[in-house]
């Protein structure tokens, strides 16, 4: 698969949101531990990612309450802290579907992964905007979604998760060259049912080459 050059987008470390968020709501936070996001309030991970640039940073993400309703679709707030940046992420669960929405660091531009669909089988597709108004840095963008496995076993960090989805998205834009939609970027998820996401990778592709990898180093559910 060829892949082209456009500024490109990494996942969590690169993204901030400036979504207005609801007080917290503890009454109402919905009990998830039995899928593959958990959105519990308290429920935190710990993340690290190394760039194929020798860079590096931890992160950790707790789930901190608030929740905001955004196209009538209700995300559940983690605050996410990337070395020495506070932000918040939103993770949102719905008719099989997660996802996670935030904004591109420096940019004001808000995008949404659809990076599971968990009642798909494997080999099945899916196709979404990649923001609201289906463009991103001036082009039309989309994601397309694929499930690449389903319930397996995956060890991460010296730990080992049970029911783990696979799951490939490529992001696409359509840059008026009349070959339609081409893919510029990789992102891989491994999310495990129960715990969330343990593993991303992301490649570029050419010319640039850089790749990331993220994965999962200690986490805690709450009930």
């Amino acid at each position: 698969m060829k892949r082209q050059y456009v500024p490109l987008l990494l996942i969590f470390g690169l993204l901030l949101v400036k979504c207005k968020m609801d007080p917290p709501d503890m009454l109402n936070i919905p009990d998830t531990t039995d899928g593959y996001q958990p959105v519990t309030t308290g429920t935190q991970w710990a993340y690290h990612q190394t760039l194929s640039t020798g860079a590096s940073m931890d992160e950790i993400m707790k789930m901190n309450g608030s929740h905001a309703v955004i196209n009538g679709k209700t995300y559940y707030a983690a605050t996410d802290k990337a070395d020495t940046v506070v932000h918040t992420s939103y993770f949102y669960h719905g008719n099989g579907s997660y996802s996670i929405r935030s904004e591109v660091l420096g940019a004001g531009t808000t995008v949404e992964y659809l990076y599971l669909k968990d009642d798909f089988p494997v080999g099945q597709t899916w196709t979404t905007p990649i923001t609201d108004n289906g463009k991103l840095a001036g082009y039309p963008a989309q994601i397309v979604g694929k499930i690449v496995k389903q319930d397996t076993t995956m060890a991460v960090s010296s730990m080992t998760f049970n029911h783990v989805a696979h799951t490939q998205l490529q992001l696409q834009y359509d840059i008026g060259s009349g070959a339609g939609f081409e893919t510029y970027q990789l992102i891989d998820f491994y999310i495990a049912k129960g715990a969330g996401i343990i593993q991303i990778d992301t490649d570029a592709g050419q010319p640039t080459n850089l790749q990331s990898h993220q994965e999962i180093i200690n986490y805690k559910i709450e009930k």
